[in-house]
């Protein structure tokens, strides 16, 4: 089904603004990875593709009205969030990938943007699922363990975290955040920072209850302390597979919300998906 389209190619997938989508609308409140799969066949589709080369792809849903949405508005007069996930330690997909936020939503800067940095899951999936109950973050009630058996996980974390601050030095991200991090490794991670995170988030469906060492440490250093309901792999082998994409890997992907600030009325909302040939 999908062969016309990627041509054994690297491909890059933008949804478009799927709130667009009437599809769509009618199944609020999924599952993160059910809500991307659902998005992911929307776009296919209704693909417009264009090549990137050398030996890549753009797929892109027709009809799509993002970019009016997004200037429907004075700039100042929007708020535009995003995350990114990542699951190998990649600093140019990490660049490709924020990018590809800019050039996307046409915006020269993002009010914010959370790092969801999960290296132990692998580049391609091979773990399955990683669900709510993820038994990689949990040790015991109110304890968080980030990136269990991961070799240099906090070195790779802060290379990656690098590439944010210039972003936010520069003057293109307002507020730098990053996801599921224990105490230790978020306190590693400010210590070592220049632009310090402001935002942590952390998965309540895993953890059960917000744990003491974090809130504390948090609140000392005012970090804004948010909760999540994504998994660590937010598209594993098995639904790669569904989507009839086994020989590809998810490079990394990248949700966008957009906000009217005085009514705080989400405007669009999309996924951008980098897909890699796996062989």
């Amino acid at each position: 089904m999908l062969s016309h389209l990627l041509k054994d190619t690297s491909v890059i997938v933008s949804t478009g603004n799927v709130l667009n989508v009437s599809e769509l609308r009618k199944k609020a409140g999924q599952k993160p990875t059910d809500e991307l799969t659902d998005c992911l066949r929307s776009t296919f589709g209704e693909a417009e593709v264009t090549d990137l080369p050398p030996t890549r792809r753009l797929i892109t849903r027709r009809n799509n009205d993002l970019l009016e949405k997004v200037q429907e508005h004075p700039r100042a007069d929007i708020k535009i969030g995003a995350k990114i996930f990542l699951n190998r330690f990649s600093e140019p997909a990490l660049t490709e990938a924020v990018e590809k936020l800019f050039e996307t939503l046409s915006v020269s800067y993002l009010d914010n943007l959370i790092l969801a940095y999960h290296p132990t899951t692998g580049a391609g999936g091979s773990n399955g699922t990683s669900g709510p109950e993820d038994e990689l973050v949990v040790k015991q009630e109110g304890v968080i363990e980030w990136a269990v058996g991961s070799d240099n996980a906090v070195g790779n974390l802060k290379k990656l975290w690098t590439i944010l601050e210039r972003y936010a030095g520069d003057g293109k991200i307002g507020q730098l955040g990053i996801a599921d991090l224990d105490a230790d490794s978020l306190r590693e991670l400010y210590d070592a920072s220049t632009v310090h995170p402001s935002i942590a988030q952390i998965n309540l469906a895993a953890c059960c209850v917000v744990p003491p060492q974090l809130q504390a440490y948090c609140n000392q250093n005012e970090i804004q302390l948010l909760t999540h309901s994504d998994p660590q792999e937010l598209l594993p082998r098995e639904v790669l597979d569904e989507l009839e994409l086994g020989s590809y890997g998810a490079g990394w992907t990248s949700r966008y919300q957009v906000h009217i600030k005085c009514r705080g009325v989400l405007a669009a909302k999309g996924f951008i998906v980098s897909l890699d040939r796996s062989n």
